[in-house]
């Protein structure tokens, strides 16, 4: 005989349940997109070990009256910092951007944060595999874009 206490037991614990599986489904992974902004590359589709490229914030940039002008975005290649550069600090809208050098082959998670360092808000990484290098020196390198 199930009384009525037990009924609203049963239905209370198939609440939590379904609501617990709700937040599941919906939980981001690291690799999702943030909706605030994404880190890229320019200077190569295709990078390789000692050559010299821009790591840029994509589409988040400062200029002008923004709030986001002069903040501070920190690029990371998996997870050790590479540089900080600055959000437009002019009257157009311009992404921080930072030179990277891989020093390794194969496969490079690269981050990045705007506001403090690791603390800050992450954008949505960019993953690349790194080739070893074709030849000595910056001789086998990609030329830079002069387009920016």
């Amino acid at each position: 005989m199930t009384t009525p206490r037990m009924r609203y037991v049963k239905v209370g614990t198939a609440a939590i349940a379904g609501v617990g599986a709700a937040l599941l489904t919906f939980t981001p992974n690291a690799a999702a997109d943030t909706g605030f902004g994404n880190v890229a590359i320019q200077g190569s589709a295709n990078p390789q070990v000692g050559c010299s490229y821009t790591l840029t914030s994509g589409d988040l940039a400062g200029g002008g009256s923004s709030s986001l002008s002069g903040q501070p975005v920190t690029f990371f290649d998996n997870g050790a910092t590479i540089a900080t550069g600055k959000l437009g600090e002019t009257l157009l809208p311009t992404p921080a951007k930072v030179s990277w050098t891989p020093k390794t082959a194969g496969q490079h998670i690269l981050t990045a944060t705007l506001g403090s360092g690791a603390t800050g808000t992450a954008l949505t990484p960019l993953t690349e595999q790194v080739s070893a290098s074709t030849s000595t020196g910056s001789a086998g390198c990609p030329l830079p874009s002069i387009s920016g």
